[in-house]
């Protein structure tokens, strides 16, 4: 008597897998009926072809009836030995099936036995970028490589039906092959419905080639699309992140426009109250005005036009006490350019440095003209804003500090190179700053 097998002392027991008898017994039905249909079909249209081949110029009369029904006679006895041949086959190669299957540890499924499997993928993109990625997936060749092809898979698909099929060979409903189809419903993402499809190989015995050909292009859409939704993930933290910084370096270099001028505003009061207290009244009414604007977008990379003009025309206000008949200012805005955005903050420091770089070192009075235009060009508006005054012009000190160097720079951050800032050499004398900003959002 023979000994049991060595077992290693802390080995799993082996478990035995057992197939659903019913699906057994169907599967085996099933194999030898498909088996035994393309046989027959085949040797049915032999046998109706026999007589053509066959040499029936009989010489006697009495023996036509005979030699003709002789081919019929042979060829169904030669139907019924070959019928009960493939039943016997057909049983053996599903048992062969079933028996590595156990070995594998599974057990015999629907799926499994079925000539059609079909699959359906949740694709988190629109339907146009799904199609061209899930042609890009099947028509390489490591998937033809993987399903067992010498090359890449024969390759078919229509874009205005969102249908792709791919197969061993041409033409593919003659083969085993499958059918990709992207549905086009309306929205941000779509699904995939994946139909593996047995073309002659119907009429074969199911060994799983199916399931597993469903399966493996189904992993492999899978995969590419994740692959692709983890790309463009990492690429939308990216931006989320750069835009976070360019949020907090906006903010940082407001921070030091900001408390520029209030500053100097509240020097200017300082000394007004010990000097001249009815000046001093009216610069706090304008300096009240001019906080009351400017509170709701201290923090905030937006304004518009009108909010940031009635910031000027306060603080050209303060100004002018201060200077008295040295300073002049007329503001010409059109009231339909009011409301167009633009950034906070930066017109300030422009008339800031026409008035301290400017007419404060003059000698004489001088006029600061601040005006506002709408330009066009081919692919988006512009909205531009020019400050002129007619104070010494440019000098060494001209534009030095934080000034015109936090405009540039958040202009840059803002806009990136659509936006400019110029100042140049008015006409005759003075500086002309031209500030220009393309209008963005519903006003472009």
């Amino acid at each position: 008597m023979s000994s049991p097998p060595f077992l290693p002392f802390n080995a799993p027991p082996v478990s035995e897998v057992k197939h659903d008898r019913r699906l057994v017994r169907r599967y085996l039905l099933q194999s030898a009926l498909r088996l035994n249909a393309g046989s027959i079909l085949f040797l049915s249209l032999a046998i109706a072809l026999l007589p053509l081949w066959l040499n029936l110029s009989l010489t006697a009369p009495g023996e036509i009836e005979t030699r003709k029904l002789t081919p019929y006679i042979v060829g169904g006895g030669v139907v019924v030995a070959v019928m009960v041949w493939l039943a016997l086959m057909s049983n053996g190669i599903a048992r062969s099936f079933l028996a590595r299957l156990g070995e594998e540890g599974k057990a015999l499924s629907a799926e499994a036995m079925a000539s059609l499997v079909t699959r359906r993928i949740e694709a988190p993109f629109n339907p146009y970028t799904t199609f061209d990625l899930c042609t890009d997936s099947l028509s390489g060749l490591a998937l033809g490589t993987a399903l067992g092809y010498s090359g890449p898979p024969a390759f078919f698909h229509d874009p205005f039906k969102g249908r792709i099929v791919l197969g061993r060979w041409r033409p593919l409903a003659l083969g085993r092959h499958v059918e990709v189809r992207v549905s086009f419903d309306l929205g941000p993402n779509c699904h995939i419905e994946l139909r593996c499809r047995p073309g002659l190989a119907w009429f074969a015995i199911q060994q799983g080639e199916s399931l597993k050909t469903a399966e493996m292009v189904s992993t492999q859409l899978q995969l590419h699309l994740a692959r692709h939704a983890s790309a463009l993930n990492a690429a939308r933290r990216e931006r989320e992140l750069e835009r976070t910084s360019l949020q907090a370096r906006l903010s940082a270099l407001q921070a030091q426009v900001e408390p520029h001028f209030l500053f100097n505003t509240l020097a200017n009061l300082k000394y007004l109250i010990r000097t001249d207290q009815r000046a001093a009244q009216e610069m706090l009414d304008h300096l009240v005005g001019y906080l009351q604007n400017a509170m709701p977008d201290m923090r905030s990379a937006s304004s518009t036009l009108g909010r940031e003009m009635d910031l000027v025309s306060d603080y050209l206000a303060v100004m002018r006490i201060r200077m008295g008949a040295r300073l002049r200012y007329a503001v010409e805005v059109a009231e339909q350019l009011r409301s167009l955005p633009f950034p906070p903050a930066m017109l300030i420091s422009l008339v800031e440095n026409a008035v301290k770089h400017g007419l404060e070192r003059a000698s004489r009075p001088g006029l600061i003209t601040i005006s506002a235009r709408h330009e066009s060009d081919s692919t988006h508006g512009l909205l531009s804003v020019s400050v002129v005054d007619d104070g010494v012009g440019l000098t060494e000190q001209s534009g030095q500090g934080t000034g015109l160097a936090n405009i540039t720079e958040r202009l840059l951050l803002l806009y990136g190179r659509k936006a400019s800032l110029f100042v140049e050499p008015g006409d005759g004398q003075g500086v002309c700053a031209v500030l220009t900003v393309p209008i963005v959002g519903s006003h472009a």
